[in-house]
């Protein structure tokens, strides 16, 4: 007690009061629950509460909403903790949806970004802009109206390069007209054809102008756009879009700067304000289903909507490619009978910016300043610098998933929150580590296991490959960061993506992006973060063209964790999706379940050695009456409550020796009540690895099972050191033919495991208590060496995959 007042006086002193109350409430939460556990915010209490309150029980419950108060009431000590993401969390961008499936008139709503987090570049720039380097554009124009030509003129002269008219209209009258406007253009040549009146602006500018896309990298689309229909709001769209585009010399100058980017596809104006509030699919997602499956592309509601509304814009011929090789027909289009919607033409305006991701290729809005009523949605471009800052709020994927908690299996399953990607212009590897955290206090041995693997296969890739740690289930508190020096804390957000070893912190995915390169491997530690990588995989094979394979540490056989349940069938599926899976097995045991049940690309183990550091701890020291037991019980497949049981039984069997022998928790923190009636009882917690040798030094009994096919590390440790261990059989799992030291029970059963530990207890009275045990050496289990976990091949695997993918990744473009 003594001691928690000065702890809290000091906190006083350096933080004040809502520190302290802070404090207090995250250990009064302990108290109920156990020191770490979930936060439950109070305005999802009745939300998730009711599934906390089935998984995890009504401590779990009421301790998650007090580690929640805490960390509000303070948000150095609560979940508000790592100060990384606060910022840019505010910069997210924000989107209007919703998942009703059509309206009552049978419009399809859209996803579309916020008006306060849309953004676009102003044009023109702020400096001044290099001379173009592009030798010749090609305006592809389709005049309906050609008493509108001459006024487009005007505005073609502003493009500061050689700039060929080809000019379709659809009688013989009208194309007279435009000849007649075009005798004075002396800008480029001129090409005016003739053309059925079907399909809009759009249909003429695809098929009686395909053959000019093979000739220019650069196009510029525009039409004599009058939108009768849409009566005095759009009566100056048709302007608008043009003055954005090539209103004036410095402007379509900047325009034309952007394309010579080679990764940007299309340039277009920031919707008319007076649009925005009718910007969805209408009466189109169908027709655009079915057009963007010819060319391999996968629509559904749920991604943003964006694209050039009035269908004018800058272009690179090499963007639209998919779409010029339909090879589609004026016969394609509907007959035109004065439609405002749901035709091809509305389908295909409003696929192209997918189209041109498809290709691998960006876009990007723009709109000068007094055109626009939002202003600080308009980002100023002085300098060469901005157009790369500001790309990351301007540019959002139509093809990336935008849902990132909303799916119903997150609602429950809170692990499968999605971690959302943007698509990297950094071309070197790198190997990403996905997991649940990397806090010292939360890591365990599978953690340690996965961080040790990850750093091996860095270390063996090499220099060229960048190296980052994505956590997933637990925000990165200070000494987790400290914990990782050479690492640069990158909040989740899209970025320049330029260091080569970043940590972040994942756990909270409200809004923002994790930043996805083409040569991207990850390394996954457990089922849902290995779903997360396939889901980042797949966003490659959009973003990128490819598929590079997942190196998964199974640790276990993990759908048995849950029973039959939906937790079940996604921890399964990790292990179905085994074809582009490189396993690497933790324990030859767990190896021969694991390869048995499912098919992976490769599959190699890892064999069962001693700790290194505890190797080195390890002493020759005269055992003494302790029992040391691997006590977690948050941990289930652990069975804490039938360890407890079987030590009961055994102390109530024979009291008189039991009264002599204390017992050793060591594992986690957790409420001594969780033990009673146990006697002698310690709970040493979560320990150093030096504490825990010093422990199997003096042990002469320990204690550890695993309900599964895992040997869990603890009791061939404990064997090795020379302490008589205790565990379970599991279907092919025995590890006393590892070790003489350990006792294998037939099943997890109290009364077997008290028989055991009577057992156990008579064989130290006897032959080890106040005497020096030697370490025990492990017996090699029979296994085909070929399949031994090897860094160098497994690295070898990934160069091969990354140099044969490179040239798909290239041919994406």
């Amino acid at each position: 007690m003594l001691k928690l007042l000065g702890a809290g006086y000091r906190l006083f002193k350096a933080r004040g009061f809502a520190a302290v109350l802070s404090a207090a409430l995250k250990l009064l939460a302990g108290a109920v629950d156990s020191p770490t556990g979930i936060y439950l915010p109070p305005d999802q209490f009745f939300r998730d509460g009711p599934r906390i309150y089935r998984q995890h029980g009504f401590r779990a419950l009421i301790g998650a909403a007090l580690r929640q108060i805490a960390a509000v009431t303070d948000p150095m000590e609560g979940r508000d903790r790592n100060p990384i993401n606060a910022s840019v969390n505010q910069q997210a961008t924000r989107y209007l949806y919703t998942y009703e499936l059509t309206r009552i008139d049978g419009v399809v709503p859209s996803r579309r970004p916020a008006n306060e987090t849309d953004f676009a570049l102003e044009v023109p720039f702020g400096f001044d802009v290099p001379p173009c380097r592009h030798e010749k554009v090609a305006a592809i124009i389709h005049a309906f109206y050609p008493e509108i030509v001459s006024e487009l003129f005007n505005q073609l002269r502003n493009i500061p390069c050689r700039t060929d008219l080809f000019i379709s209209t659809d009688t013989e009258e009208k194309r007279a007209e435009i000849v007649a406007h075009c005798a004075a253009w002396d800008r480029g040549s001129v090409d005016v054809r003739l053309c059925e009146n079907r399909g809009r602006d759009i249909a003429p500018k695809l098929i009686t102008f395909r053959d000019v896309y093979d000739r220019y990298e650069i196009f510029l689309h525009l039409h004599t756009k009058r939108s009768p229909h849409g009566g005095t709001p759009l009566s100056s769209w048709r302007l608008y879009l043009t003055e954005n585009l090539i209103g004036s010399p410095e402007i379509a100058r900047a325009n034309l700067h952007l394309l010579e980017d080679p990764k940007i596809g299309i340039v277009f104006a920031q919707h008319l304000f007076d649009l925005r509030g009718i910007l969805n699919w209408g009466y189109d997602y169908n027709h655009a289903r079915a057009l963007l499956a010819r060319m391999g592309i996968a629509l559904n509601k749920n991604l943003v909507l964006e694209f050039p509304s009035g269908s004018m814009f800058w272009g690179r011929s090499a963007a639209i490619r998919k779409l010029l090789d339909l090879n589609l027909q004026f016969s394609d289009f509907p007959v035109e009978a004065a439609q405002i919607d749901g035709t091809l033409a509305h389908a295909i305006e409003r696929s192209i910016l997918m189209i041109a991701e498809a290709h691998g290729y960006e876009w990007l809005k723009v709109v000068r300043r007094d055109l626009y009523p939002i202003p600080y949605t308009v980002l100023a471009v002085n300098g060469a610098d901005d157009v790369v800052k500001h790309r990351l709020r301007v540019f959002q994927p139509c093809l990336a998933r935008a849902d990132w908690s909303v799916r119903p299996q997150d609602l429950a399953i809170i692990e499968t929150r999605p971690i959302l990607s943007y698509p990297s212009r950094n071309e070197r590897p790198r190997l990403t580590l996905l997991t649940p955290t990397v806090n010292p206090g939360q890591i365990f041995g599978g953690v340690a296991t996965a961080l040790k693997i990850f750093n091996e296969l860095a270390d063996e890739l090499g220099d060229a490959f960048d190296r980052r740690i994505v956590t997933t289930e637990a925000d990165i508190a200070p000494e987790g960061y400290a914990s990782f020096p050479d690492y640069r804390a990158q909040p989740f957000f899209q970025s320049t993506d330029e260091a080569s070893r970043v940590l972040v912190d994942a756990n909270d995915r409200t809004g923002g992006r994790l930043d996805l390169r083409a040569d991207d491997l990850f390394l996954a530690t457990a089922w849902w973060t290995a779903n997360l990588a396939h889901e980042l995989i797949a966003d490659q094979k959009v973003f990128f063209g490819r598929e590079p394979p997942l190196v998964y540490l199974i640790q276990d056989d993990e759908p048995h964790f849950y029973g039959w349940s939906s937790k079940y069938a996604l921890a399964e599926t990790a292990y179905h999706k085994g074809a582009n899976t490189l396993a690497i097995v933790n324990s030859e045991e767990l190896f021969e379940t694991m390869t048995a049940k499912y098919a992976f690309r490769d599959a190699s183990f890892i064999p069962y050695r001693l700790n290194t550091r505890i190797d080195q701890a390890l002493a020759p020291l005269p055992r003494e009456r302790r029992i040391l037991i691997y006590g977690r019980p948050t941990v289930s497949r652990n069975t804490f409550e039938i360890i407890c049981e079987a030590l009961f039984r055994w102390q109530q069997n024979d009291p008189v020796t039991a009264s002599r022998w204390r017992i050793i928790s060591l594992g986690e923190e957790f409420d001594r009540r969780w033990t009673v009636p146990v006697q002698n009882m310690e709970i040493g917690g979560k320990t150093s690895l030096d504490d825990y040798a010093d422990h199997l030094n003096r042990a002469a009994v320990g204690i550890s099972l695993m309900v599964s096919p895992h040997p869990s590390y603890p009791p061939l440790e404990m064997a090795e050191a020379g302490v008589l261990a205790v565990t379970n059989k599991y279907e092919c799992k025995d590890l006393s033919h590892r070790f003489p030291e350990i006792i294998s029970i037939e099943r997890v059963d109290p009364e077997l495991l008290a028989e055991a530990i009577g057992a156990a207890v008579s064989d130290a009275e006897a032959r080890r208590i106040g005497k020096i045990v030697p370490r025990r050496g492990a017996r090699d289990l029979p296994s085909d060496a070929s399949r031994l976990y090897s860094p160098q091949k497994i690295a070898g695997i990934l160069r091969r995959d990354l140099s044969y993918g490179s040239a798909d990744c290239h041919s994406h473009q």
